[in-house]
């Protein structure tokens, strides 16, 4: 049985998590790089290669492996293309509202995502007045996870211990940020996506309509 530590604050994930953007990332990454290099990559498999990771290592990695240069204004170009896509096509997660409704709590997003994405894709998904101006990014502080920072810094910012603070998840990077930071965290695994942490507090979950009731056991 798990240990009683009760949950005083829950820390949201956002792409993948709150908003179904991970594909749509991905595709967009992909559709660059055929404009530019006329390479056809799948956008499914980018997607879980990197899911969850920084978007540098992303671009880095594919780069090497491809023998392209991407540009230095590729980031730049790339964020635009990525949010005329958001405005157009980005969806909350099933549930996702009447779950943080439900819980309460006090809450906050803490991303990997770059503060403008995230801006937009709470806005968009009719998310942004739920977490105000608690919308930490990675970016922020210059610390990615798997690194536990970002996590401590939003629970810091909260105002409550890391040991009684709850992190929403979608991605082993995130999984394992929660646990160096000390964290419960609750894996959205509806794509079982998320591999084995056994050192993690891990709960994993398929349905936001799960998630009240599994933080409440808490």
């Amino acid at each position: 049985m798990a240990e009683a530590r009760p949950i005083a604050a829950v820390i949201y994930d956002c792409d993948g998590t709150l908003v179904d953007s991970e594909l749509l990332n991905a595709r967009c990454m992909v559709d660059m790089i055929t404009a530019d290099h006329g390479i056809h990559l799948d956008a499914v498999a980018v997607e879980a290669e990197f899911r969850g990771g920084k978007f540098a290592d992303m671009c880095d990695t594919l780069a090497a492996r491809h023998g392209i240069d991407l540009g230095a204004d590729f980031t730049t170009r790339y964020r635009a293309y990525a949010s005329g896509v958001f405005e157009r096509e980005l969806q909350a997660i099933p549930g996702v509202h009447a779950a943080i409704e439900a819980i309460g709590s006090p809450r906050c997003v803490a991303s990997s995502g770059p503060p403008g994405k995230l801006a937009t894709a709470l806005r968009v998904t009719g998310l942004a007045d739920y977490f105000g101006d608690l919308v930490f990014s990675a970016y922020d502080i210059e610390a990615w996870k798997p690194e536990p920072d970002l996590f401590l810094h939003a629970a810091h910012a909260l105002g409550v211990a890391p040991e009684h603070c709850a992190v929403i998840e979608d991605s082993d990077p995130g999984v394992e940020a929660a646990r160096r930071a000390g964290m419960r965290v609750f894996g959205y695994d509806h794509r079982r996506t998320i591999g084995d942490h056994p050192d993690a507090d891990l709960v994993r979950f398929t349905d936001f309509g799960e998630l009240p009731r599994l933080l409440g056991r808490y």
